[in-house]
This record gives structure tokens, C-alpha cells and sequence, in this order.
């Protein structure tokens, strides 16, 4: 078994690309309308009882649990991005109370702010790799050339049983039907079989997607 971590970045090389908004006219018109109803509560332009407290609470709990699903780790985040974690679970919060005969204002006031804040930080996150990488864990490779990596599990708190198991979904019986075994950002494990009749060469895992 191996022991050191390897960087998936050297070994599956994603193309290279200029990152820039697609669409900024309609990114910024997003987070126009979506920074009104905040701007609006915080500077007591409109008339709604705790709407400005409202929208510094959503705020606060958006990054403290940003936080804490980066700290906790990729596979606490089963198959959704940390992102739509943090939405699934604030927009009941938000509204719930507001439904059953709150202050609707307020609910909206906090829906808003946090659209914003998911709608500001994706598109951060696309624009600059250092954002990215703040928010979004690295993917982490668990197996190379039929060989777990002991190290990797461990930081990833992954036992062998558990990778064996996910393997076994993907049809792969045996640790040496697998080539590469890799925990993507988003908490699923991806496996790349060894060619048949060989190995999968190095260097063609070496140069990635074309």
C-alpha cells in the first residue's frame, strides 16, 4: 500500500482557460435585483421590523457554514457542492416562520441576501482559482496502479470497507481492476479502470483531458 499523498493536479491536467464571466450583464443583473431588497432594509428605505437584523443573520450563518463544510471535508458532502448545502438548508429557515404570519418583508428581505451571496460567490469562485480553492476542496486521489494510499484515506477518514464498497457499484471486484480512485470535491469517489489486457500507462494519466 502507498503511503505519501499525490497531487491530482500534476497527474490529470484539466485544460487551461481564461476565466472570465460569460454572461456579466446578466450576472450583474442578478445580483442588482438580488442586493435590493438587503441595501434597502439596511438603509431604512423600506419599513420592515428586523428586516436589516434579518439579512446580517443569514449572512453570518452563509459563511459559518461555508466554513464549516470546507473544514468537515469531502465526504460529509455527500453529492452536492457546499454551495447547495448551504442553500437547502437556509431557505426553510429563512421563510418558515415568515409563512406562518411573521413579517413576509423580512422573509424576502433574508431570501435576497441569500441568492446574493450564492449568486457572488459562484461567480468568484468561476472567475478566480484562489476563491475556488478557498471554497471548494481539492480533489484527493485514494488509489494509483491498484494501490490504496493509506495517507489519503486517513486525511479523508475513509476506510477500506468503504472504498471496497463504492467499488463494487462501479462493477470493480478486485483493488487490482483499478487504475486510479479519486475523491472528487463533491464527496463522490471516481474510479478509472486499468485497460484491458495492460496497465493503464502513466503517461497517458499523465496528460488528462485534452
Amino acid at each position: 500500500m502507498g503511503h505519501g499523498l499525490m497531487d491530482p493536479a500534476k497527474i490529470f491536467r484539466a485544460p487551461q482557460m481564461k476565466r472570465r464571466i460569460g454572461a456579466p450583464k446578466h450576472v450583474a443583473t442578478v445580483l442588482v435585483l438580488t442586493a435590493a431588497l438587503p441595501i434597502a432594509a439596511a438603509s431604512g428605505l423600506i419599513e420592515a421590523k428586523g428586516a436589516a437584523t434579518t439579512a446580517v443573520h443569514v449572512l453570518t450563518v452563509f459563511v459559518v457554514l461555508m466554513v464549516a463544510f470546507r473544514v468537515l471535508g469531502k465526504r460529509e458532502l455527500g453529492r452536492l457542492s457546499p454551495f447547495e448545502l448551504v442553500t437547502l438548508m437556509l431557505i426553510p429557515e429563512v421563510l418558515s416562520y415568515r409563512l406562518q404570519g411573521e413579517s413576509l418583508l423580512d422573509g424576502l428581505v433574508g431570501l435576497s441576501t441569500l441568492l446574493l451571496l450564492v449568486v457572488a460567490s459562484s461567480a468568484l469562485a468561476h472567475r478566480f482559482r484562489t476563491f475556488e480553492r478557498a471554497v471548494e476542496a481539492e480533489p484527493t486521489i485514494l488509489v494509483a496502479h491498484g494501490r490504496i494510499i493509506e495517507k489519503a484515506l486517513n486525511v479523508e477518514r475513509i476506510l477500506p470497507d468503504e472504498l471496497l464498497s463504492e467499488m463494487r457499484k462501479q462493477g470493480l471486484g478486485r483493488l487490482d481492476d483499478v487504475e486510479w480512485a479519486v475523491l472528487e470535491s463533491s464527496g463522490n469517489i471516481t474510479f478509472i479502470p486499468r485497460e484491458r489486457g495492460g496497465t493503464a500507462s502513466s503517461d497517458s494519466a499523465g496528460d488528462g483531458v485534452r
